[in-house]
């Protein structure tokens, strides 16, 4: 008998949730179709103007910052210089409110118009407009700075409650998601901090619904919706969070069956002519369109689940009188006041256009196929930065290898990217404090699956490049090292030059005073100085010949600056097929990867076309990185 009302009662449960969540979901359709086309081309002008604006901001800034610090260009080796100069602090500072303003101004649109929709009225585009501007009014008030924070950096490092496909998005960049994932200390603390910045977040789940809609602070926001969310915390995530994984879903299958059979439709319409390479293009269209969807319409999503919910726990505390009745006026933009706007909007469209054209003349040209890299040998497939792992990348007919190096106590030069084999051997010995004889008694392989590396151990430099030279393969030699090395820069020139690598090798590094001493022991080798970010002229920097630029920081104007006098552009390390587009329209010149095959396999059926076509992979790209 219980065993029965267990089970009527966990069926009663089930019926109930259902029930809550197809109400929620009728709710969630009713808004956006009240006010569907104001809501979509508002969504569309918000997304244009990001585009517009954060690409003229970002120039501005970067301006600003090299011209108050005296400076050509930024990378590592000047970013503290520039970061600690007060008026670059004050230009970062407001070109982030800037971003804060933006962002709050989709947001207020979307609120306004979706507060329309729940009480069944009508809105219009310049409502949307003026509620936008009323609320960024209200966040310039000293009291309301918090805003800034919360925007700009709690909700978008959480990436679940995304509210604005025009907030700046907190990417971060590759090598410290690898160096987090590489060391436990770090991973732990980077969990705790992740796990306390969405408990913060979604504690304060309806703060930007309350700043938006009535007339309070920021901080009086806050107060009320924690007490508004107070026992309801579970419901709300669990109704945002099914349905923003049904949509998901619903788009990733879609663009999963389209990118399955495009074959078939790409031959049906070529008569099978070049349908590998076509399919393989029209898969990376889908899949920019499908994260174009996934930005843009989340953050809708999220904003029309949030009004519906808002509205129901006010209405359960009684509580919609304390509403801003500004939220519920209906504005109509005059005649002269449209025509104004859409003379703007004419003159911003002509204008760019112009822009575009005198600027990125250089896009007419087609691009060369990049070079593979393979960063610390095909590591995907062998232990990193080991002789198979090297081997397999030679198999594999590649034009050049990337490994680390370190020297050990008695002046040997190894191969490691860390300074301790700790991670790839499980046992934790510093190689500046110990000998080579005494480093190469631990196996670096045998934690591969089936045991095939058993036996593999830290190799010497002089090893890969005599193989290397026996292959005729390039050499990146990053130079790592310990501050404590004695002659370390000298030691790795002198094994370059007795291999007979000098011309096939190219030194690089991310500490800046490291390639200063290699210029000036030998100013002849090439050397190729790292950066996670660039900016301005980098080919200004005296001590480098060709540059290494984190993925990220890698756009068209810099490579075809760089290009034009006489640099190359190594990019790192690109790990996803769906950005080597981007970078063969950039033109880089060497691509560096953990999965050579993955990229190779991409540059295969990557397009090489000058004009429009390449134009448009950029902006495809653009718009996706902003979508993201």
């Amino acid at each position: 008998m219980r065993r029965t009302e267990d089970k009527d009662g966990k069926v009663g449960l089930a019926a109930r949730l259902l029930g809550k969540l197809e109400w929620y979901f009728q709710n969630v359709f009713l808004l956006f179709r009240q006010d569907f086309k104001e809501i979509l081309f508002f969504i569309l002008g918000c997304s244009v103007l990001s585009l517009v604006g954060t690409s003229a901001l970002t120039r501005a800034t970067t301006w600003l910052l090299m011209r108050f610090s005296g400076t050509t260009y930024i990378a590592p080796a000047n970013l503290a210089l520039i970061l600690t100069n007060p008026l670059n602090v004050v230009t970062l500072v407001i070109e982030q409110v800037l971003g804060t303003l933006v962002a709050l101004f989709q947001i207020a649109g979307l609120l306004h118009a979706f507060s329309m929709a729940q009480i069944g009225r009508e809105t219009t585009l310049g409502s949307m407009f003026f509620a936008g501007l009323r609320v960024c009014r209200k966040a310039l008030r000293p009291k309301n700075w918090p805003v800034v924070l919360f925007i700009l950096v709690l909700m978008p490092l959480t990436k679940v409650m995304a509210l604005a496909s025009t907030s700046y998005k907190l990417i971060i960049p590759g090598f410290i998601n690898q160096t987090i994932e590489y060391t436990a200390m770090y991973r732990v603390l980077y969990q705790v901090l992740y796990l306390g910045i969405v408990s913060f977040v979604m504690l304060y789940v309806f703060t930007i619904n309350y700043f938006v809609l009535s007339d309070d602070d920021f901080i009086k926001s806050c107060s009320k919706a924690r007490r508004l969310g107070k026992g309801r915390r579970v419901q709300t995530m669990l109704f945002l969070g099914i349905m923003i994984l049904l949509v998901n879903a619903v788009i990733n299958f879609v663009a999963s069956g389209i990118t399955v059979n495009v074959s078939e439709v790409v031959a049906f319409f070529t008569g099978g002519k070049g349908t590998a390479v076509r399919s393989a293009q029209v898969g990376s269209y889908v899949y920019a369109l499908r994260t174009v969807l996934v930005g843009f319409l989340v953050p809708a999503l999220n904003n029309a689940g949030l009004t519906v919910l808002f509205y129901r726990y006010l209405d359960d505390s009684e509580q919609v009188a304390t509403l801003s009745r500004e939220v519920f006026r209906t504005r109509v933009l005059s005649v002269r006041t449209k025509r104004v706007l859409v003379g703007i909007a004419v003159a911003a469209v002509i204008g760019g256009c112009g822009y575009a054209i005198h600027h990125y003349a250089f896009l007419a040209e087609p691009v060369g196929r990049p070079m593979v890299c393979a960063h610390r040998g095909d590591n995907v497939n062998a232990p990193e930065n080991t002789m198979p792992a090297f081997e397999l990348a030679f198999s594999e007919n590649l034009p050049w290898i990337e490994l680390d190096v370190h020297q050990t106590s008695d002046n040997v030069i190894v191969c490691s990217h860390d300074a301790s084999i700790g991670r790839v051997t499980g046992h934790d010995l510093k190689i500046c404090e110990h000998t080579y004889d005494e480093l190469v008694q631990y196996e670096m392989g045998d934690w591969m699956p089936g045991g095939v590396y058993g036996g593999v151990t830290i190799p010497k430099l002089e090893e890969v490049l005599t193989s290397a030279r026996e292959r005729g393969v390039n050499v990146q030699v990053e130079l790592k090292g310990s501050k404590d090395d004695v002659d370390f820069e000298k030691h790795v020139l002198e094994v370059i030059n007795a291999c007979g690598m000098h011309d096939n090798v190219m030194v690089i590094g991310q500490d800046a005073q490291r390639m200063q001493r290699v210029a000036e022991l030998d100013p002849t080798i090439t050397k190729g100085y790292c950066m996670f970010v660039a900016q301005g002229h980098v080919e200004d920097i005296p001590y480098t010949d060709n540059v290494t630029i984190e993925e990220t920081n890698v756009t068209p104007e810099l490579v075809d600056r760089l290009h034009k006098k006489g640099v190359k552009v190594f990019c790192w390390t690109v790990d996803l097929d769906d950005t080597v587009q981007y970078l063969v329209s950039c033109g880089v010149d060497v691509i560096g990867t953990d999965d050579p095959l993955l990229i190779s396999a991409a540059l295969d059926h990557a397009d090489y076309s000058g004009g429009l076509v390449r134009f448009f992979y950029i902006v495809l790209n653009t718009v996706s990185a902003m979508a993201r």
